[in-house]
């Protein structure tokens, strides 16, 4: 049911955006969105002045705290950005944890994913973002080791639990907390003494806490929607609230995208005028190969030239992902299908007998998935078809000046609070 609602609010948003013309109850149904959208407008709205005017209490840490959000709904690509920043404060020493909201998640109120060496929680007992952001930056030196320390997890989650995409080969990785209110999140970790930096997954609408810095994410593809507040449009949040940002990123840019970009130039135009006048970031997801979950290795995307690939994915936007994928199998040479999913979604094994049956009807010789999918899929559940998550580089452009930004802003944090210690 809620699939069914869904598909048809976007179809009617589609629709109007092509300027169709709109069935009797088609119309009906778009002005009860418009009404919904003002309401949702309006809520946010006075949520907002109530914290801003101080009628509601903000919260302020005693830790260093980014958030990385958006202004849309979903799909701008907020995840892979946190983990290629939490990798990079590891990499240079720093404490890092992740905090997320824990989105369709079984537990809302504090939950450790990870504590930065060993999974605490299966994917059943998590929100699958969070589940995905632990396994990806779970410290410990290759995935043999990984898998060792947590085999008896593995063994209970009898979901698949890979680290194809881990790159991180500190002795301890990020801390990774879910809550849906992430004051909590924050409280613990200045309870249990931890030290370094707190990235905020999705925060820009969380006004109790007061944030170090506020990173917001825009889509290339689609960075405003069509102005209006869901479901009449795309939008969460004002679009006057860019203002706020400390740094404007735009997302699932394509390779060698550069500020003389038109696209981008309407951005940078469109952002100024409601406020942002800073600089604009690039970044992008380059696809670079299939990652064997049967054998954990590493395929290039050239030896599937010539075969049949089945592909599904359920993003917060699928189109980018299939649009991408259709780019690498006409480059290297195989066919491709593909089959969308609701973001979040939860895979019955109903679903998974139904994909591998479209599979083998197709005649593909391999399913391709993401990771984020990939770890809400059964471990029996691909017996007799290979699957394989497809891997892909996070780039930003500018990327010194653009952790230039961060680290100073945290160093200075640093310093006022030594000295606040002092006095």
């Amino acid at each position: 049911m809620k699939e069914k609602i869904a598909r048809k609010i976007f179809n009617v948003q589609s629709a109007v955006l092509r300027k169709d013309q709109l069935s009797l109850p088609d119309f009906i149904l778009w002005l009860f969105m418009i009404i919904c959208g003002f309401i949702y407008y309006c809520l946010n709205y006075l949520k907002w002045f109530l914290y801003k005017k101080g009628a509601l209490k903000r919260y302020r840490p005693e830790l260093f705290s980014v958030s990385v959000g958006n202004i849309k709904i979903g799909g701008t690509g907020k995840s892979p950005i946190v983990i290629k920043m939490a990798s990079d404060i590891i990499f240079r020493g720093i404490g890092c944890a992740v905090i997320n909201r824990g989105y369709l998640g079984p537990v809302s109120g504090l939950n450790i994913v990870s504590d930065g060496i060993y999974l605490k929680k299966t994917i059943i007992e998590c929100s699958d973002e969070a589940f995905m952001e632990a396994i990806a930056l779970l410290g410990g030196k290759g995935c043999a080791y990984k898998k060792s320390v947590n085999s008896e997890l593995m063994q209970r989650s009898q979901k698949i639990i890979c680290f194809g995409e881990n790159k991180i080969e500190s002795d301890i990785g990020a801390v990774v907390l879910t809550s849906k209110h992430r004051v909590e999140s924050m409280k613990y970790l200045e309870s249990a003494g931890f030290e370094g930096i707190a990235l905020l997954d999705d925060a820009f609408q969380y006004y109790r806490l007061e944030k170090s810095l506020d990173i917001v994410v825009l889509d290339y593809n689609d960075p405003f929607s069509n102005g209006l507040t869901f479901p009449a449009g795309m939008l969460r949040d004002r679009l006057s609230r860019l203002c706020e940002a400390d740094i404007v990123i735009v997302s699932k840019c394509p390779p060698r995208t550069g500020a003389c970009d038109k696209k981008i130039a309407a951005i940078k135009k469109a952002v100024a005028k409601y406020g942002y006048n800073a600089e604009l970031f690039l970044s992008g997801n380059v696809i670079t190969e299939a990652y064997g979950v049967s054998d954990e290795k590493k395929r290039s995307f050239d030896s599937f030239s010539g075969l049949k690939v089945y592909v599904f994915s359920g993003l917060g936007n699928n189109h980018s992902f299939f649009s991408e994928m259709r780019k690498i199998s006409e480059k290297f040479g195989f066919e491709i299908a593909c089959e969308g999913f609701l973001d979040h979604e939860n895979y019955s094994g109903e679903t998974i007998v139904e994909i591998v049956r479209k599979a083998r009807a197709y005649g593909a010789s391999a399913i391709f998935t993401t990771f984020k999918d990939l770890v809400k899929q059964p471990a029996a559940g691909y017996k007799d078809m290979p699957l394989y998550a497809v891997s892909f580089e996070t780039w930003i452009s500018d990327e010194d000046r653009f952790y230039e930004h961060i680290y100073a802003s945290y160093k200075k944090f640093m310093k006022g609070k030594k000295n606040k210690e002092n006095e």
